[in-house]
Order: structure tokens, then C-alpha cells, then sequence
């Protein structure tokens, strides 16, 4: 039964909401139906299906004729290189639920996010790929920050240890005062020195020269000047012909002065970076913070006995702490066949095939019932046949047998089981539960003629000690299907050969009881209380007979079924005397 929604270009759609099957029943749906963009608000979370995946993003479709757009990084925390590991886990056809970003109702556009924060659902990548996120840049970079940070400080304290220590020595009588002798070191500002990587001339050598008092070098020094370079880039040390390596006291003391200049520059560049360092530590305090508040929720979640399984990995762990139970297994395949996971609910079947310990036989039988029936829907018959042929390898072929016989039946392949059944009989001819078996599929499908013949055949088959179970079943059967009058038949030509069955009298009583009338009832009583059997057995259906008088007859018939049980413990009496 369905909902025929538009019969367009050869094209039917349908729907199967109960809503429009049953406008009456004013049920709760789940899943408000989308018929246009107006429906649809930000914030809102939706459940829909994946149409397609594309350089720009994820299509989602939230009806047949809205389609929204997830871009990739809000598809999953994790960074992606590769778009086609995005088409693995997310199938066209799988059923998934978004928030809406926003809504542009001019351009009828879309955006979504599948994003664990903003459904609350888990992401639909798994974390066992080890995936980077895309947070895990900006944390490295932090890092990075906090060692530069730290070096200045370390070459700092190196040279304030080391003048301080003596290894540089100085005497002022030897320098000069600073105002005659050193002009230009008082008005200079301290810039930073850096190395430009362009210059292929660049000795790599670091060259620390002053002014001497003669007019001549500063005449030198004035033409050796840089020129005015812009801040970006660095200022650069040309020597001149004329330089002179000399070993006084004139070239030891300006890299003192520079380790100043230096230390300067370093304890500027502290400030800033301390109060960065600070912050971030602050921001990964609270991000550490909120980690620990969420892992605590999921532990917490997983720690509730009445929790369902909702991912992949809660299935993972449930059968790991359970590997031989059939029923965690089968709800794992569900759990897939209900996203449309056909391949994946197969690879869990043959997972828990090769997990269940092989003692477990019907444990492991379950599974193989189970992958039947999926490849009876999902599969082939091709495919069907050989998890079938495989199965009878593993298993007790009959049983087997059976569960396939079964699967035809509900799924109303009635031809298949047909032609299973004669194999089965064919193969199977000495066990009765097959006969029976096969009776019971001919009278759900109203073949009553068939069964007769049926029961005449496995009469010929079956050994003489099985024919009376044999037809009692059968009468049994064509009573629960209303064929009664060949049943009570069945039992009357029984009884009559075998009169001393109490076993197919209790039965007969119970089936009449149920489906017959109270004269027919009280005349089998009565042909019962005057057989000559055992007085334990007599006693048994005397007793019998008073309770279905006290709760159906009168005082009257309960007074003739006491007489009665008097006249029979007199009659037995006198002849134990005689």
C-alpha cells in the first residue's frame, strides 16, 4: 500500500508515509514532510538522503525536488585530501541527519552541516582512520610561537652571563669618553640585524668595527655609510680595501656594546611574545576544559546499560565484549540494512561467522539464517544458492533445509519451496518432521487434497512404529486448518485399531473440547469410562471427566459421572473378590 505522489515522463513516485496512507490517524510524525524552501529554517535539523558528491561539496536531498549542499569541512571534523574516501562512507542513498546553516530564499539555496557539534550525531568518518583535524595547523603554529618565544631569552641570559662573568674585559682607562670618541653610537637607535638569504656574495662573516679619531677614517666611515633601505629590508656590511685586522682593545669593545644593543632588542621583543604566551595558554586551559566536559558525557553515555548502539563503533565494542552471541551480530546487519549498507551488513556476517566459536553451533546457525534471508532480499539467486550450499556444508543439512523452506514461504516464493520440499523428501524420506513440515505448507495454502495424498505416501515411507504419531499429527494439522471432518476421521480410524492409546484419547479430547461441541465431547467420555483399561488410566479420564462436568454441565451430570466412577470401583471390587 502506497501514496502515488506523480506519474510524470514514465516516471511514479511514491511515498509511504503513514500521514498520507492514514490522513485520519493523527499520529506524531518524525519527519516533517519538505514540499518547498519555506519549510526548511536555520537551526533546524533535517534528515535526508545523499544524492551526489562533487568538487563543491556533499548534495544532500531533503525532498524529491530540495536539494541542500554541505560543504567539505562541514562534512567532518577531519581534513580530507582525497574526495573519494568521502564517497566510501557516504553512499548515495544513505540516510543521515544535517543542521541548517542558512536559507537563501532568492536563490533557493541550502547550506548544511554534518558536524557532530551541530547534530549531536557522531561523525560520519571515523576516528580509527587518524585523520588530522582541521584545528591541528593552528595549534602547531602556537607551539612554534611559544619555542621562539623562548630562545631570545635564552641567547639573552648567554650574554648577560657571559659579561658578567668576565670573559669580555674592558678597562675604562684604556676607552675614551663615549662623548669624543663615540658620536654616533649616542644618537643611534638599536635596529634589529637580519640576514638576507638573496646576496650570493655574503661572506657569512659578522664584522664589528669604530670610529677612530683620525679625520681620514672618518671621511672612510662616512663614504662606507649604507645607503637608506627600506625596513624590510636588512642593512648589510660592506669592507673596504683598506680594513686592518688589528688584535687591541679598539675591536673587542663594540661587540660589547653590540651584546647590549642585543639584549635590548630581545627584552622588547619578550613583552609582547610573554603576553601571547599567556593567552595561549589561557585558550588551550579552557579548550583542555571543554575536551575533558565531553569526553566525560560520552563515558557517561557509554556507561548507561539502557543505551542503544547508534554508530558503527558501539557495535564494534558490543561484540568484542560479547563475540559469540548471534543476537548482537544480527543487530549489527539491521543496524546497516537500515542505512541501505548491503555490502557492509555481508562483511558482518562473514566477521561473525569467523568469530563465534565453533561450538557454538546454534549461534552460528542464527548467522547463517540471518545471511540467508538478506541474500533472499537484497541478493540473487545465484548468490542465494551458494551461501546456501555453503550453510549445508557448516551445518546440519536438514535443519538448513527448513530455515530455506521457511524464507520462500514468508516471502511468498511458494514455487521455490515447492521444489525444495520434494528434494527434501527425496532426501529426507525416513524423518516424519519433513512430511509434517510439508503438510503444513499445503494447508496454509489450502491443498487439502494434496495432504490426504500426502499422508498416504508418508505412510509407504515411514517404518510401521511411526504411522500412528503419524496420522495423529496429520489430524491435528487439518483440525488447526478447519478440514475438520476428515481429521476426526483420521482419529476415529485410529482409535478404533488401537484402542488402548490413552495418549491419542487425551488428544482427541483437548482438540474436541476446543473445536467441537459438548455432545460430541461427553460421548467420547463416555465410550472412554467403559474401556477395559488399566484402573490408573480409568481413573485419569473419570477425574477428567468430573472437572469438564463442573465447569460446563450441571449438578445433574456431575451426580451421573460420580455413579458412574461408583459403578466401576463395585464392578472392579467384585471381581477382585470372585
Amino acid at each position: 500500500r502506497c501514496y502515488i505522489l506523480s506519474n510524470e515522463n514514465g516516471k511514479i513516485q511514491l511515498s509511504l508515509r503513514q500521514s498520507r496512507l492514514n490522513p485520519k490517524i493523527n499520529s506524531k510524525v518524525e519527519d516533517i514532510e519538505i514540499t518547498c524552501i519555506k519549510d526548511v529554517k536555520k537551526g533546524q535539523l533535517v534528515r535526508g538522503y545523499v544524492k551526489s558528491i562533487t568538487p563543491s561539496g556533499v548534495f544532500f536531498g531533503l525532498s524529491t525536488s530540495l536539494l541542500g549542499r554541505i560543504l567539505f569541512q562541514n562534512v567532518s571534523p577531519y581534513f580530507v585530501q582525497k574526495h573519494s574516501l568521502y564517497e566510501k562512507y557516504l553512499p548515495e542513498g544513505k540516510l543521515l541527519t544535517a543542521k541548517v546553516l542558512g536559507v537563501n530564499g532568492k536563490e533557493k539555496h541550502i547550506e548544511l552541516s554534518l558536524l557532530p557539534e551541530d547534530t549531536g550525531m557522531p561523525s560520519v568518518l571515523p576516528e580509527s582512520l587518524g585523520l588530522p583535524q582541521y584545528g591541528a595547523d593552528e595549534e602547531k603554529r602556537e607551539a612554534d610561537d611559544k619555542e621562539k618565544s623562548k630562545e631570545p631569552k635564552l641567547k639573552t641570559k648567554r650574554r648577560r652571563g657571559n659579561f658578567e662573568s668576565g670573559q669580555v674585559w674592558v678597562s675604562s682607562q684604556l676607552l675614551p669618553p663615549p662623548s669624543t670618541h663615540f658620536p654616533l653610537l649616542q644618537e643611534a637607535k638599536p635596529k634589529k640585524r637580519k640576514i638576507c638569504p638573496a646576496d650570493e656574495n655574503d661572506s657569512g662573516i659578522e664584522v664589528y668595527y669604530r670610529e677612530e679619531d683620525e679625520d681620514d677614517q672618518e671621511e672612510e666611515a662616512a663614504k662606507k655609510k649604507p645607503k637608506i633601505r627600506k625596513p624590510s629590508e636588512a642593512p648589510r656590511l660592506q669592507v673596504s680595501m683598506g680594513f686592518t685586522w688589528d688584535e687591541d682593545m679598539n675591536a673587542v669593545d663594540i661587540p660589547v656594546l653590540n651584546q647590549k644593543e642585543e639584549s635590548s632588542e630581545s627584552e622588547e621583543e619578550e613583552v609582547p611574545q610573554s603576553k601571547l604566551k599567556k593567552r595561549t595558554k589561557k585558550e588551550k586551559e579552557l579548550e583542555k576544559q571543554k575536551k575533558e566536559k565531553e569526553l566525560c558525557k560520552v563515558e557517561a553515555a557509554l556507561m548507561d546499560p539502557s543505551r542503544q548502539p547508534q554508530s558503527a563503533d558501539d557495535f564494534d565494542r558490543l561484540v568484542l565484549s560479547s563475540p559469540n552471541s548471534s543476537i548482537l551480530w544480527l543487530q549489527y546487519m539491521a543496524f546497516h540494512l537500515q542505512a541501505t549498507e548491503i555490502e557492509k551488513a555481508r562483511a558482518v556476517a562473514e566477521r561473525a561467522l569467523k568469530t563465534i566459536c565453533f561450538r557454538e553451533e546454534q549461534e552460528k546457525l542464527n548467522v547463517w539464517v540471518a545471511l540467508l534471508n538478506l541474500e533472499n532480499m537484497y541478493g540473487t539467486e545465484e548468490t542465494l544458492m551458494k551461501v546456501f550450499e555453503r550453510a549445508i556444508q557448516y551445518n546440519e543439512p536438514l535443519k538448513v533445509f527448513q530455515h530455506l523452506c521457511d524464507i520462500y514461504a514468508s516471502s511468498e516464493k511458494y514455487k521455490q519451496a515447492e521444489e525444495l520440499y520434494h528434494t527434501m523428501l527425496k532426501r529426507f524420506r525416513q524423518d516424519k518432521s519433513v512430511w509434517l513440515k510439508y503438510a503444513s505448507f499445503l494447508l496454509k495454502q489450502g491443498q487439502t487434497e494434496a495432504t490426504h495424498r500426502l499422508l498416504e505416501r508418508a505412510l509407504k515411507a515411514l517404518p510401521t512404529k511411526e504411522h500412528v504419531d503419524v496420522i495423529s499429527k496429520f489430524a491435528q494439522l487439518e483440525f488447526r486448518f478447519e478440514d475438520t471432518e476428515h481429521a476426526k476421521a483420521l482419529f476415529e480410524s485410529t482409535l478404533s485399531s488401537y484402542p488402548k492409546r490413552t495418549d491419542i484419547w487425551s488428544i482427541y479430547m483437548d482438540i474436541m473440547i476446543k473445536h467441537g461441541s459438548q455432545k460430541e465431547v461427553r460421548d467420547i467420555f463416555e465410550r472412554v469410562i467403559h474401556l477395559s483399561l488399566a484402573p490408573k488410566k480409568m481413573k485419569f479420564f473419570f477425574k477428567r471427566y468430573l472437572d469438564y462436568e463442573k465447569k460446563f454441565g450441571t449438578t445433574e451430570s456431575v451426580l451421573a459421572v460420580k455413579r458412574a466412577a461408583l459403578e466401576y470401583v463395585e464392578t472392579k471390587s467384585a471381581l477382585t473378590d470372585t
